[in-house]
Order: C-alpha cells, then structure tokens, then sequence
C-alpha cells in the first residue's frame, strides 16, 4: 500500500468516526439542551475559531514546507508556537468580558474563559500534527484523533446537565487528550531542547504572516453569517441557525482535513515538477468532487427527511435553509478547499491573503444586506455568491500555481452532480410518494439508491477510478 492510501484510509476513517460521534452528539443533545444553548456555543466557537487562528500564527504548516529541518530548526518553531499560544491565550481570558458585552450575550464569560486553553493546546498540537504529517504518521494522528473524539462524546451525553459547560467542556477535552497522545506518539520525532536556530524565525514569519492572514480572515468570511445573525437574532433563534448550520458543515469540515492532511504533503513532494504536480491536482479534485456528491446531493435534495431523522420533526420547517446551507458548502468545498494545501505546499500565501482581503468587503456586503431578508435569502446568497466566485478562485489560484483551466474544473462539477441529482430527482417526486412513512424506510430506500448511483459513477465513468488508480500509485 502507497504512502498516499495509507495516509488517506486512517485520516478517512478518523473523519468518518469523528463525524458520526459528532453528529450522534448533536442530535441527542439538541433533544435535550434549548436551542438558545447553541446559539451561546455558536458565539463562543466563532470567537475560539478567530483567536486560534491568532495562536497558530500561520506557522503550523511551516514545518511541512521546509524540505530539511533540523532538531534546532524544530525547536525552534515549537518554542515559537508556544509563546505565540500563551500571549494570545492571555489575551482571550482578559478580553472575555468585553467581547461577551458586544455580542450581547454576557452568560458566556466563564465558559469562554476556560475555553482559553485551548489556543496553547492548539498550538503546541499544530506543531505535533506537522511533525506527524510530514514523517506520513496518518495513522498514529488518526487514532490518536479516534481516541480523543470518544473521550469528548462520552463526557458531552453524560453531563448534559451542565448545559453551555457541557458543549465548551467536550471540545477542550478533545484537544486535551490529542496534545497528551502526540506527545506520547509522536514525541520520537520532536527531540526538544534547548539549542534552537533562531534565524529561522525570519523566514517562519515570513511564511506564516500571509498564511496566518488567510486563514484568520478566511475564517471571518465563514462566520459573518452568525457575526451577523447574532446581532439580529434572539439566542433561541440564534441556536436553531447553528444547529442546522452545523448538519450542513459538518460532512465539508470533516472532509477538509482529510484532504489537507494528505494533499499538503503530497503537493509539497511534488511542487518542483509542474506537469506532476497538475496531474496530482487533478486527482484529488476528481476524487473530492465524488465524496462531496456523494455526501450534499441527497441532503441537498432530502433536506425535509434528514432534518427529521436527525433533530426531529421540530425542524421540519427549515428544510430549504438546510438545502441552501449545503448547497453553499458543496460548492466552497469543491471549488477552493484544495487552494490551502496548494499555496503552503507552494509558499504562496500572500497570494491567498490577497485573495481574502479583496473578498472581505463584497461578502460582508451581500451577507448584511441579504440577511435583511430573513435567513433563507441569507443562505440562498451565500450559495450564490459562492458560486460566482468559482471561476474566479479556479483562474486566481488552480490555473495560476497547478496549470489546470477552469473548464476542466466546472465541468467536471456540473457532469458529476447531474449524474447524482438526476436520479434522486426523479426517486423524490416518483417513488416517494408510493412509499409507506413508516420509521426509517424512506430514508433507507433514498440510502440504498444514492449507494446504487455512486458505485455506478464509479464503475461506469473513467474519472473517479482512474484517479484513484493514479493516487494508489503516488
């Protein structure tokens, strides 16, 4: 087995027990928290998410780009990320009450207090993961992630009681126990010390600056929606937004890492040789298309079913903004979640940074104005104006650095998506109706035809399994 399938394959299976047990989580925990709960853990995850891009500071992929580091090189970017974790750790705890105060929800201070640990966690785990990474130790990161998800999920059921403390303590848990496993796992390759070479640091900033720039601002632009709604929104509908939010995000956020992990290094092997790195590209394009199909077009078309199946018939009403939601996802993940991978395989950060800078003002424009409307003109824009952004990000990023036009790119999307949508189109408004609502026999016949059209696409069309053949072979 290549170094490439076995890294893909344990990072998979981590993704997919980690989504399930997340999913698992959400949906009996949504049963029993108030939606205004969820709409408190939203507001805490969006600060978390923007301080911890504070913390990595941009250098948590710098070890994968440096071809050689030494042990002094390495030191000295773990003692980097430290201190760039505590300074902002500090920051955040000072802050909590002020930033509380301004989204208008003041209950959340303690929990986003204790919540401050996790950006030297996060930061000391980048460095870690990297390590990891870079030596292809997919499958010890893996089990490690696997183990630490289970410890999470167990403490989350069993002190619902604790209700924002429950869903905040769960998360810190998490990160907790995945620093203790990498330390134990992969602490073989970080030989700590105190030699370091600190004339690294010039060229880690360097690097880090335009990542850390991306990221952070990437990070905005994914949660103005509820930097928005926060403000217009009461708490309980504020949650109600989340959690269908969450169901929507959750498969492309799974699916992010697993491609970032295994593309970046993959990507940085083969960055020097432009035709090899094209074709690479383009395999892991095919083959992310097919798992995102496979995935959003039956939510995106079964909304009505999932939503009741996971959160109950409450939710029923909300199965266009689930549609929308998804919509929105499938095609950000489609069209740019390999763009990371490739400008830190390539040192062309700036390039993202830039990207993200021209794009922070016209999607703050069209997310405020939209939301004016209620929330599903809200998500129908988003999923537009993601849209319209494809050719832009193909020619701006994918042409640009892997040579591959955006023809090759939206055609492949639409043919694969017609091939999924036309026969689960047809299944909806057909047989459906003929099918009894019993418990789960909808649902499962919709499983089993969307089981029939992927095994067909795969078999029957040459660009999922040559890709895959291509990738076996890396």
């Amino acid at each position: 087995m290549s170094r490439l399938i076995k890294a893909t394959s344990w990072t998979s299976i981590s993704t997919i027990v980690n989504l399930s047990l997340t999913m698992l989580q959400l949906a009996i925990l949504v049963r029993i928290l108030a939606p205004s709960v969820f709409g408190q853990f939203a507001i805490v995850n969006l600060i978390l998410e923007i301080f911890v891009a504070f913390a990595l500071g941009g250098i948590s992929n710098f070890l994968i780009y440096k071809s050689d580091v030494d042990e002094k090189t390495s030191n000295a970017i773990y003692f980097l990320a430290l201190a760039i974790g505590a300074i902002f750790s500090g920051l955040l705890y000072i802050l909590a009450p002020f930033i509380a105060t301004q989204f208008g929800y003041d209950a959340i201070v303690q929990e986003l207090r204790l919540a401050t640990i996790l950006l030297v966690i996060s930061s000391l785990s980048s460095q870690y993961q990297a390590v990891g990474m870079k030596h292809f130790e997919h499958q010890t990161i893996a089990q490690i992630d696997i183990a630490a998800k289970i410890g999470s999920f167990i403490f989350a059921i069993t002190n619902a009681e604790l209700e924002l403390l429950c869903l905040v303590g769960a998360v810190v848990i998490y990160q907790v126990l995945r620093l203790i496993g990498f330390i134990i796992f992969l602490g073989k390759h970080v030989k700590l010390s105190h030699h370091v070479d600190t004339s690294v640091y010039k060229e880690a900033f360097s690097y880090g600056i335009f990542d850390f720039g991306s990221q952070s601002l990437n990070i905005v632009r994914k949660q103005l929606d509820v930097m928005i709604l926060a403000i217009t929104l009461p708490a309980a509908q504020m949650g109600v937004y989340h959690v269908v939010k969450q169901l929507a995000s959750r498969p492309a956020q799974a699916l992010q890492p697993v491609v970032g992990k295994v593309a970046l290094p993959a990507f940085a092997e083969v960055k020097q040789v432009k035709q090899t790195l094209q074709r690479v590209y383009q395999d892991f394009y095919i083959l992310q298309l097919f798992i995102l199909a496979l995935i959003y077009v039956p939510i995106i078309i079964f909304s009505d079913l999932v939503l009741v199946l996971v959160f109950g018939e409450s939710y029923e009403e909300y199965s266009w903004v689930l549609s929308c939601l998804a919509a929105f996802w499938f095609v950000r993940v489609a069209s740019s979640n390999l763009v990371g991978p490739l400008v830190q395989a390539t040192g062309m950060t700036k390039r993202n940074f830039m990207w993200n800078i021209a794009l922070l003002i016209p999607n703050t424009i069209v997310i405020y104005t939209s939301s004016q409307f209620g929330v599903l003109s809200l998500v129908a824009s988003m999923a537009v104006f993601q849209l319209i952004l494809f050719p832009f990000v193909s020619y701006y990023f994918i042409a640009h650095i892997a040579k591959v036009p955006f023809i090759y790119s939206a055609k492949n999307m639409a043919w694969i998506v017609v091939l999924f949508a036309l026969p689960l189109i047809i299944f909806k408004y057909f047989a459906i109706p003929m099918i009894p609502e019993i418990f789960l026999v909808q649902e499962a016949a919709v499983a089993c035809l969307t089981g029939i059209v992927a095994s067909a696409v795969f078999l029957y069309t040459k660009g999922p399994k040559q890709s895959l053949i291509r990738v076996k072979g890396f």
